[in-house]
């Protein structure tokens, strides 16, 4: 059994924030903060100095440049970089926007958690951080409202083959398992299974695993269940089609 608690950096603006944050995982055994920062230029020499399991971002900090006026940290365009050189990282972003927009490209470019600074960080951080270590996804409740309120069949069910249908609801419902043994499970290679997953990226016009699957729950064809405090995570889905 791996007892490796769970690495953590946090880049925010805020000190308030970075201090809650701070006290919520001290006293946790299975989850350590090893990294703060509180300016954009401190998002990749920290990630390059710990190789986090998780990252804990805000998207509206400044960034300094030496001998030139702070800019507006490009956070999402960082993710891009970030995905490439860490992929093993898993990235929550912890911010004031709640515009569905904003939301979407987070997912876009690998985002897996989305909370909102006014959401009670005592009741969502730790659940937050273990969903995405694990593979899945984690939306507080406002954000789970305004990914899903309009959840219905749409024409993308149509665009995918029974079989990539069956292989992203495997994915969904086991988010910490390998792409390795979801193709063992359903008695195909590995290199089938990911040719699946890219054919179906293209029909849906999405570049990553958890965009695909929150497309399908939107869209409706994958059945899901949202918990009692409004949130929804990957593995968290009926268990019948």
């Amino acid at each position: 059994m791996n007892n490796k608690p769970i690495t953590v950096i946090t880049i925010d603006d805020h000190p308030l924030i970075r201090e809650a944050i701070r006290n919520l995982l001290s006293g946790r055994n299975d989850m350590e903060l090893v990294g703060e920062g509180w300016a954009g230029e401190h998002f990749l020499t920290l990630m390059e100095q710990y190789q986090p399991d998780v990252v804990i971002l805000d998207l509206g900090m400044p960034q300094f440049a030496e001998g030139q006026r702070p800019e507006r940290f490009a956070a999402l365009p960082a993710l891009v970089v970030l995905n490439k050189q860490f992929p093993q990282t898993a990235v929550i972003i912890l911010s004031q926007y709640a515009m569905k927009s904003i939301i979407q490209e987070a997912i876009e470019v690998g985002v897996k958690g989305y909370l909102l600074k006014s959401d009670n960080l005592s009741l969502n951080l730790t659940g937050a951080i273990e969903a995405v270590h694990r593979g899945g996804v984690y939306f507080s409740q406002e954000i789970s409202q305004l990914l899903f309120q309009q959840t219905t069949a749409g024409g993308g069910h149509n665009l995918l083959t029974e079989r990539q249908k069956e292989i992203i609801l495997a994915i969904a419902r086991k988010p910490d398992a390998s792409y390795s043994q979801i193709a063992s499970e359903l008695y195909i290679s590995e290199s089938t299974l990911k040719g699946h997953l890219y054919n179906a990226f293209k029909a849906l016009h999405v570049t990553n695993i958890t965009a695909c699957i929150i497309h399908c729950m939107q869209q409706g064809f994958i059945p899901f269940v949202i918990n009692e405090r409004g949130q929804i995570e990957f593995g968290v889905l009926e268990s019948q089609v």
